[in-house]
């Protein structure tokens, strides 16, 4: 039966999908309409830490909804059908009729957080939250195969689209040269939250998630992401970003004996140019039969290949894998076993010893990409672990922030998953072989764990 058939039957049967959202700015208010738009599902609650964000969220998405001051509020409000708002996430996440979490936050230590809690529930956890895959989603993705729970990153945006586009290519018996996206923003490794939250407010969307954007945090993430997912390496530390169009992409990404800018095949990287909104991948095609077919399609002459895919839907396309993971216990995107690139912080400014770290989209680092292996090497600090950092001695602005001269916050979920992940790196016990179970049932009790550089 079709996702959508399916979904029409339970709308028929009463019996929707039940999804929490955990996060209600852009991102989480697109989701919550787009789950309210979809036969088959309902919104079963909203919890942001601005109760009249959450409130927003679910009129935004014409759903009836009401504050549910207790853990029993909550439960009463879902159970009746209206959206329960809540400051607090383990409500939502502990009510047994809730079959799906969607972390929308983009914060590392509240998606590690939420993350377990919804998995000790063996619910279905979709994630919109790089920041936090990049940093623990190899152990949470480990956690869920294990258990027979599903943890996936959400359709939509561009390492999800690129990694069902690179499944597709090796599927067809093509090699993957370079997967790739184009950047939305400019590209100033200085900007602050406060220097671009001037153009955040007039674009409706968080300070400090645009600085992310624009000082290049933001893609470094999600192609580190992605290089989890389908074992494809960053080429170089920070990744080459030219300038290119897409009528340049079979010049640019392609081995350097070739013409091109890449030293190895099999890569991640991006394009600063037209190519934005869309994800490509350049391929290689060995069979006589593709090669033409090929060609015939205007995907290229040879021996290089374009597929190219001009949108990435972001919200709109989340609550698929919703449906997806709680119908089919199917997985959109995650990391496929230990992590083979890292996204590490480099110092925005000089700090100075003493100095505390806001981390991402802050005043203080950013991020780029290199392989796990190196970044171990350096001892680098991955920047998902960096906000409440303090800063142990001197470090120049461009100089990688290293155990050497940072103290993270042990006290942080997300650091303490992050010791476990290479913990089981360090031991080869972080396989990818577990295969997840399709988890239409009711959840298991649990004690919710979740309180209120240019080449």
């Amino acid at each position: 039966m079709r996702l959508i058939e399916r979904l029409q039957a339970l709308e028929r049967e009463g019996d929707p999908i039940r999804v929490a959202i955990i996060g209600a700015g852009q991102m989480g208010s697109g989701v919550a309409r787009g789950v309210a738009r979809l036969d088959g599902m309902r919104l079963a609650g909203v919890c942001d830490l601005l109760l009249e964000r959450a409130a927003a969220a679910a009129g935004g998405a014409g759903v009836a909804a009401a504050e549910g001051e207790t853990a029993q509020a909550v439960r009463r409000l879902v159970v009746d059908g209206r959206a329960a708002l809540t400051r607090q996430a383990r409500w939502l996440i502990d009510t047994p009729e809730v079959d799906a979490v969607v972390d929308a936050t983009g914060d590392p230590e509240t998606g590690a957080r939420v993350a377990l809690a919804a998995l000790a529930h063996r619910k279905a956890f979709v994630t919109m939250n790089v920041e936090a895959d990049v940093t623990v989603g190899p152990v949470l993705a480990w956690m869920a195969r294990s258990s027979g729970a599903v943890y996936t990153v959400a359709a939509g945006d561009e390492p999800s689209a690129l990694s069902e586009l690179v499944d597709f290519a090796r599927i067809a018996g093509f090699e993957v040269i370079c997967a790739g996206k184009g950047k939305n923003n400019r590209l100033d490794r200085s900007v602050t939250w406060r220097s671009v939250s001037a153009e955040a407010a007039q674009r409706g969307m968080s300070a400090r998630m645009l600085a992310s954007f624009v000082d290049g945090t933001k893609t470094m993430i999600e192609l580190a992401a992605l290089a989890n997912a389908t074992g494809l390496q960053p080429d170089c530390p920070g990744l080459h970003g030219p300038r290119a169009d897409v009528k340049d992409l079979l010049r640019v990404f392609i081995p350097v004996v070739d013409g091109g800018i890449l030293r190895n095949r099999g890569v991640v990287d991006f394009a600063i140019g037209d190519v934005a909104p869309g994800v490509f991948l350049i391929v290689s095609a060995t069979d006589r039969a593709a090669r033409k077919d090929l060609a015939y399609l205007r995907a290229g002459d040879g021996p290089y290949y374009l597929l190219y895919r001009p949108y990435h839907l972001a919200s709109l396309e989340a609550p698929l894998s919703v449906a997806r993971a709680v119908l089919f216990g199917e997985v959109t995107m995650a990391a496929a076993g230990a992590p083979v690139a890292a996204c590490v912080a480099v110092a925005k400014r000089d700090l100075h010893a003493g100095e505390a770290l806001d981390g991402i989209g802050g005043e203080t680092v950013y991020g780029i990409t290199d392989t796990a292996a190196r970044a171990s090497t350096a001892g680098a600090v991955p920047v998902g672990l960096i906000a409440g950092a303090t800063v142990l001695r001197e470090v120049p602005r461009g100089a990688m922030l290293t155990r050497e001269n940072v103290l993270v916050d042990e006290s942080l979920t997300v650091v303490n998953l992050s010791r476990l992940q290479d913990a089981m790196v360090a031991r080869g016990t972080l396989s990818g072989s577990e295969r997840a179970q399709t988890m239409r049932a009711p959840a298991a009790t649990a004690s919710g764990a979740l309180e209120g550089a240019p080449c």
